[in-house]
């Protein structure tokens, strides 16, 4: 085609060239403004995944992972990781083994704490399955007489006893003193001359610290029954209250417990109560419990919880540890008992550590005062070469619940705080049962694992 026909030919179809030149053309404004669009995306895309990275790299994906202490009071091997499977399980693995030791620890504290006490008599704690008056009238006051024999038990494995009794001392001297005089008139056909008198008032002399040595000899610590505050001397008519005679079983526990602290630190004793550290015991008073034992209808407190961490309150004594009604204490009872005992001066320590070895007894106080050991030799107490003082301890008994609960009342439950579903003032007998809490363990307490948290104890 020539260029005189060209032009004609652009004139009837112009529209093809048309489209044809604004498409070359198009194609590098198109290039143009498309690679500018990208690179503004590119830009604000990048912006977007940093910001989205460095606030997962900083917050999310990083986690503190910590084993809760066993007292509940804070956190232990904390640390801040990135999160990941394996830390999780190490963490795991760990928390299951304090779980499992403190739950070790709980039941040796338990077992120590309970020893070999159980109820007196069965088929009484927490009720009897006839509560009729007549049966409640038989199992009390068969109550009441195992209670006074087992104080009995109690002092003969302490090998305890008392000084000859005067009335029949006095009798057997008297008696020598008659058959000395007889004989002398007898023989000499005379009354005793003042210088025979004076050597037969020698010779009773003599023969009466002779009975107090070897009674002395025969035994380890001088005590009676009437040591114990509240044992009777015999069965009453009456039967106590649930409530009282739960109360008499606390008490015949801690009596048993102090007494067999008294023997683990005289030990064997082999030369009597001259070789005893503990020579007497003049008085044990245990304080009152938390309820009113006397009335047989003991106050009421309202369900409480309790703390997993016990609360102490070192205002009312040297460990701080308190019970009871208020205290928020779940874990565990206090009881404190007076001791009055004559001690060897220089041993007193050997005493203090049988009572820590014996159950959980911690001496809060000490008082010490002088006696003349011959004033009370005139009594028939003889003990022996060593320096004695007599010693006024105040000491703090622990008793777990877990092991007691199950034989505690429901008077006794109510109580301490301890039912369920019972307000304060509901004397109502049929309590709701009482919710068994998640055990934690503790200084004193029982049950498994210490402290809260997650698993693994790992904070999101």
């Amino acid at each position: 085609m020539n260029a005189k026909a060209i032009v004609p030919w652009l004139k009837k179809h112009w529209p093809i060239p048309t489209l044809t030149l604004v498409a070359l053309a198009a194609l590098p404004t198109a290039w143009f403004f498309a690679d500018g669009m990208r690179k503004e995306h590119i830009e604000k895309f990048s912006a977007e995944v940093t910001k989205d990275f460095t606030s997962v790299s900083e917050n999310t994906a990083k986690v503190s992972y910590y084993i809760p202490s066993v007292d509940g009071s804070g956190k232990l091997l904390e640390k801040s990781s990135v999160a990941n499977e394996a830390m999780i399980v190490r963490y795991g693995d760990v928390w299951t083994q304090v779980q499992g030791k403190v739950g070790a620890v709980s039941e040796r504290g338990n077992a120590f704490n309970q020893g070999d006490h159980k109820p007196l008599i069965s088929g009484y704690f927490p009720k009897p399955d006839d509560e009729s008056p007549a049966s409640l009238l038989v199992k009390g006051r068969q109550f009441i007489g195992e209670y006074i024999a087992a104080h009995r038990a109690i002092l003969r494995s302490a090998r305890a006893g008392m000084p000859p009794k005067a009335d029949e001392l006095a009798r057997r001297l008297s008696q020598h003193a008659g058959d000395a005089e007889a004989k002398i008139r007898a023989e000499t056909g005379r009354e005793p001359s003042p210088e025979e008198k004076q050597k037969l008032g020698k010779e009773l002399l003599d023969m009466r610290l002779g009975a107090y040595q070897a009674q002395a000899r025969d035994i380890a610590v001088y005590a009676d029954v009437g040591v114990f505050e509240g044992v009777p001397a015999e069965v009453p008519d009456k039967a106590p209250s649930l409530a009282e005679a739960y109360d008499k079983q606390e008490r015949l526990w801690i009596h048993a417990d102090v007494f067999r602290a008294i023997a683990k630190a005289n030990g064997t004793s082999a030369g009597g109560i001259g070789d005893s550290v503990v020579k007497r015991v003049n008085k044990i008073v245990i304080e009152p419990a938390k309820w009113d034992s006397t009335s047989g209808t003991p106050p009421v407190s309202a369900y409480d919880p309790g703390e997993d961490k016990v609360a102490l309150n070192f205002s009312r004594s040297i460990t701080g540890r308190i019970s009871g009604p208020g205290t928020r204490n779940k874990w565990y009872d206090v009881r404190t008992v007076k001791l009055d005992v004559i001690i060897a001066s220089q041993r007193i320590p050997e005493f203090i550590d049988a009572l820590a070895t014996t159950n959980f007894m911690t001496v809060l106080d000490l008082d010490l005062s002088k006696i003349d050991p011959m004033v009370d030799l005139r009594d028939g107490f003889s003990y022996g070469p060593e320096p004695v003082v007599r010693a006024e301890f105040l000491i703090e008994t622990v008793w777990l619940r877990e092991w007691r609960k199950p034989l505690m009342p429901v008077d006794v439950q109510k109580a301490l705080g301890m039912v369920e579903g019972v307000a304060g003032g509901d004397q109502s007998g049929g309590a709701a049962a009482p919710r068994q809490p998640r055990q934690r363990g503790g200084a004193a307490g029982g049950g498994g694992a210490a402290g809260g948290g997650k698993r693994g104890g790992r904070d999101d």
